[in-house]
C-alpha cells in the first residue's frame, strides 16, 4: 500500500485568491518562555487544498459539519486532463470506470504560487460537469484554482454542483503519477460550526 500526498503546504506566502487575506502562523506559546510550542492560525476557509461545502453559495444547503465523514471518503478516478485544452469536454469521462469522485489532472499545478495559476487554468465543461454528476460523483477535485474559469462571475460549475449536493476539492497537487487509476481517496476538512468550507488533508491511497 502507498499513501500519496495530494495537499499544498499551508504556508504564510501561499497563493490565495485574489482579496483574501494570507494565513498567518504566528506565534503562540514557545519552548524559551512556555516550555512547549503551540502556533496561532488565522486562515480563511477556502485557503490552499481545500474542500468547498454547498452552504460556500448557497443558502439553507448542506455544510461541512453536517456531513458525515463517509462523505469525505471513498474511490476515485484521476481523469487525464493534461492534452484537453482550455475546456475540458464530455468525451473525456468516457473512460469513468465507476467512482465516488472524480479528480481532474490538468497539469495546472505546476504553476503554485505563481501569477500564472490564476491565469486562463483548464476548466471542465458545463457539460463535463453535468455528466459526472449523472454518471453517480459525490465530489470532483482538481489541480487547479477553481471549478469555473475566473472570468465566469456567475459561477456556473459551482452552482451546478451545489444544486445536486456535492462538494469540490480545489488546489490539489501530484495527481499526474496516478492519471487514469482508480485509488482510494480521502480529503478529510476541519469540522468547524457552519462550515461553508474548509481546507483539507487530501490522499490517494493505491496497492503497490
Amino acid at each position: 500500500m502507498k499513501v500519496h500526498d495530494l495537499t499544498h503546504l499551508i504556508a504564510e506566502d501561499i497563493l490565495v485568491w485574489p482579496g483574501t487575506p494570507q494565513p498567518v502562523l504566528g506565534e503562540g506559546s514557545t519552548m524559551e518562555r512556555d516550555g512547549f510550542r503551540e502556533t496561532r492560525l488565522e486562515i480563511f476557509s477556502h485557503v490552499g487544498t481545500h474542500m468547498d461545502a454547498p452552504a460556500h453559495m448557497l443558502s439553507g444547503a448542506s455544510e461541512l459539519d453536517e456531513l458525515p465523514a463517509s462523505a469525505f471518503v471513498g474511490s476515485a478516478w484521476v481523469l487525464d486532463a493534461s492534452a484537453c485544452g482550455g475546456k475540458i469536454p464530455p468525451e473525456a469521462l468516457d473512460g469513468f470506470p465507476g467512482a465516488d469522485f472524480l479528480l481532474v489532472s490538468t497539469g495546472w499545478e505546476r504553476y503554485w504560487n505563481t501569477d500564472k495559476y490564476f491565469g486562463a487554468y483548464p476548466t471542465l465543461s458545463t457539460a463535463a460537469v453535468e455528466r459526472a454528476i449523472s454518471l453517480g460523483v459525490r465530489g470532483i477535485g482538481l489541480d487547479t484554482m477553481g471549478i469555473d474559469p475566473m472570468d465566469d462571475t456567475q459561477y456556473t460549475n459551482h452552482f451546478i454542483m451545489f444544486r445536486a449536493g456535492l462538494v469540490i476539492v480545489e488546489n490539489l497537487c501530484a495527481l499526474e503519477p496516478l492519471r487514469g487509476r482508480l485509488v482510494r481517496f480521502a480529503a478529510l476538512p476541519l469540522k468547524y460550526r457552519h462550515a461553508d468550507g474548509a481546507p483539507v488533508r487530501a490522499i490517494a491511497i493505491t496497492e503497490e
